[in-house]
């Protein structure tokens, strides 16, 4: 079954780096609504209008032609008597409009906008091109609802002289002005547009062109080295492991998501900061925790560097106090950290918010994930105190009541967030009867995040020689899963419940949290195929994906943010767990499903949420969450996820050895993994599926690099001790 293309944002153009972006309507232009041209989400030119001779122009096309840069065609006519007759009058004069990010310092940006006249008439014409300005100093949130709720007068000011316009916000604590610098020609400005006499001899362009510098905080804007961009997507590109496969469809769905993640990197920070991707645009474009540590661990294998950038940024703004506003904690991983107007003034608190549970598990995941792949001693060594504070808020203040498990609640009142799961929509937590759950709560996937913390954590330790703490971590956790498997599971539904309630009585919800535990390691053995087939019913799997909540349940909506809806990326971890226990054939249906679900988006980009309906005659493409953010970090990241889950790729850095599992489906019977950054070395792995469905594979790694074996992941259910030791024997006798 084929379903057309869907485009996301067909009204918009959206081209960015670092925290500069510039969203525009389908003619390139500024006009309204949420668009405008933003840094650190704000709103720094809220107004980019051409007209000629007093008219707008009539749009061709307008596309992007690179993340950072988009170019628009427009018509303009003529009289007759200038022009000549007929089309030629009526289509005489061409713009040709082209924007791009300028890179600044530290991830800032300028949008140069430049735009060629040419006469395609008969005879020379003379025309006044203008470009309608104005800056308006909104925040991201106030344009995208139209509620303002900071403002103050804005100074106008043009310099003839030095072709220089700018626009100067009043507020007494955000110093924002827009500098709009005339690069071609000598306009004047009137009735808020900037205006160029033009006089064009037929077919000869002429080029006007002006740079809009957005100063922030009174900061001017400091152009980066010419070339910086290109050679940022350079590096990241060949930093990065390549995939090479016939399947076309999964080639271009994991290029697509190689390069948002390079191109939606914030380079903000020393060192590996740079990396720390923004979580998703247009809204998005910030650091948030669970988002960027999340991003990290599924495409680690593609680039630890990322990793390491997102890490370091984390561990740079733990919760130093106790502030209820915030809902700060000390060791507590932060949850947003944004420079918005309303952050700046204290209306909102996402200037440093740390009301967020995913966060502190994800955060030492990423940093164990990160000892795996390139065996870092010293990295360790440096984020050990991080780490620590961390496991001590879990203990502390993340289990509230001392019972042993991890309740949220907010202590930011209106503020704060109800939810603080990897679900935080004020309506994610329902009973089975669509009642919304009182807090606090203890939601299934944070103890399952909290365990593998702890034993990746416990692990690293005993690598490190640590054996005391190593050991008490690892009993920790063993602890832990032993009493979530008595408390949580739900033997009727072949499910764990979604959270325990204020009352300590489990949440009988079916939904996908729970199976986000297959990946975490904290199914016991004997229920985790009940679990993983639950997911795969009906109710749960649309043949695009895992829904968020089960299609039997009465607050089920496919659009819903969290209450029926696919989300990529929590299906990328979905499948890791299957594989996890073993249960290659139910990952290859769900990476399926999503690979086929990516196709149908422009680009092969799937984006933040799609539709939950099901796969059959009547919904022949998933449709999409309004207001889905496309790029979106964690649905880029998934898509590599679901490669490494294919082929069972392990790094052991420490160990100096690489273990793979790989099973690939009839659909994907050839891949190549080039360049895999593990341990210092490279590694290229090949995949080849037979006819009788078995996969082989050859290897190919660096001086010194690790040791390739083939080996099943310790829970699966379906490989023995023979199994283990044949598989061992065999990738010795291949080396």
């Amino acid at each position: 079954m084929h379903a057309g293309i869907f485009k996301l944002f067909p009204g918009r153009l959206m081209v960015h780096w670092g925290h500069a972006l510039a969203s525009l309507d389908d003619q390139a232009r500024v006009t309204g609504g949420f668009d405008g041209f933003y840094l650190h989400k704000t709103r720094f030119l809220s107004r980019l209008a051409p007209r000629v001779d007093g008219v707008p122009p009539r749009r061709v096309s307008a596309n992007v032609l690179e993340p950072h840069a988009a170019i628009a065609y427009w018509l303009a006519g003529a009289s007759e008597d200038a022009a000549g007759p007929g089309e030629i009058a009526e289509k005489a004069i061409e713009l040709q409009a082209d924007l791009a990010i300028i890179p600044g310092e530290d991830g800032t940006g300028a949008l140069r906008v430049a735009i060629t006249a040419t006469n395609h008439g008969l005879g020379p014409l003379e025309i006044e091109l203008a470009l309608a300005l104005e800056a308006d100093f909104a925040a991201d949130s106030e344009a995208r609802e139209g509620h303002r709720q900071q403002q103050a007068p804005i100074d106008t000011a043009w310099d003839p002289a030095d072709r220089r316009l700018s626009f100067t916000y009043r507020h007494p604590a955000l110093a924002h002005s827009t500098e709009v610098a005339v690069l071609d020609g000598h306009p004047t400005w009137r009735d808020g547009a900037l205006a160029w006499h033009l006089t064009l001899a037929p077919q000869h362009p002429v080029q006007v062109a002006i740079e809009v510098r957005p100063h922030f905080l009174g900061a001017p804007f400091v152009p980066a080295p010419p070339g910086t961009i290109e050679a940022a997507a350079e590096a990241w590109a060949v930093a990065c492991a390549r995939l090479e496969t016939p399947n076309m469809g999964v080639q271009a769905v994991w290029d697509q998501a190689v390069e948002d993640l390079g191109a939606m990197r914030l380079m903000t920070g020393p060192g590996a900061q740079i990396h720390v991707p923004a979580a998703g645009l247009p809204y998005y474009q910030a650091l948030f925790g669970r988002d960027s540590l999340t991003t990290a661990w599924q495409a680690g294998m593609i680039n630890p560097a990322m990793v390491r950038g997102v890490v370091e940024a984390i561990a740079a703004r733990l919760g130093t106090r106790y502030e209820d506003r915030h809902d700060e904690q000390p060791g507590r991983v932060i949850h947003q950290h944004q420079r918005d107007p309303l952050a700046l003034l204290g209306l909102s608190p996402f200037g440093a918010y740390y009301g967020d549970y995913a966060g502190p598990g994800m955060f030492l995941v990423a940093l164990g994930w990160h000892f795996a792949l390139t065996g870092d001693r010293a990295f360790q060594r440096e984020m050990r105190g991080a780490a620590d504070r961390v496991l001590a808020w879990m203990d502390r203040d993340g289990d509230r009541d001392g019972d042993g498990f991890y309740e949220y609640d907010t202590r930011a009142g209106a503020w704060g967030t109800k939810n603080q799961g990897w679900k935080d929509s004020g309506e994610a937590i329902l009973e089975a009867d669509g009642g919304c759950v009182a807090n606090p709560i203890a939601a299934v996937e944070i103890q399952g995040y909290y365990y593998a913390a702890k034993q990746l954590t416990g692990l690293v330790r005993l690598f490190m020689g640590d054996v005391a703490g190593g050991l008490g971590l690892l009993n920790e956790a063993q602890d832990l899963k032993r009493r979530f498997n008595a408390a949580y599971w739900l033997p009727e539904e072949r499910c764990y419940a979604l959270a325990l309630g204020p009352d300590k009585r489990p949440v009988a919800t079916v939904s996908s949290n729970a199976a986000q535990c297959l990946a975490c390691g904290i199914v016991d053995r004997d229920k985790a195929a009940a679990l993983a087939g639950r997911m795969m019913a009906p109710d749960m799997f649309s043949g695009w994906g895992v829904r968020t909540l089960s299609s039997a349940h009465p607050a089920y909506n496919p659009f819903a943010y969290h209450l029926g809806a696919v989300w990529p990326s929590e299906n990328g971890s979905i499948a890791l767990g299957f594989k996890r226990y073993g249960l290659s054939a139910l990952a290859a249906d769900l990476a399926k499903g999503l690979f086929d679900a990516a196709a149908t988006f422009d680009g092969h980009r799937p984006p933040e949420v799609i539709g939950g309906h099901p796969r059959d005659r009547r919904h022949p493409h998933p449709g999409i969450y309004p207001d889905s953010c496309a790029p979106q970090a964690w649905s880029a990241s998934a898509m590599v996820m679901l490669v490494q889950t294919l082929t069972g790729i392990l790094p052991l850095a420490p160990a100096g050895l690489v273990a793979i599992d790989p099973d690939l489906p009839d659909w994907l019977p050839e891949l190549a993994l080039r360049d895999l950054p593990i341990g210092g070395a490279r590694v290229t792995l090949r995949f080849r599926r037979d006819a009788s469905g078995h996969t082989d594979w050859d290897a190919r790694v660096s001086p010194g690099g690790p040791r390739v074996i083939r080996q099943a992941p310790p829970e699966s259910l379906h490989d023995g001790v023979f199994d283990r030791l044949g598989d061992l024997v065999a990738s010795l006798i291949a080396i």
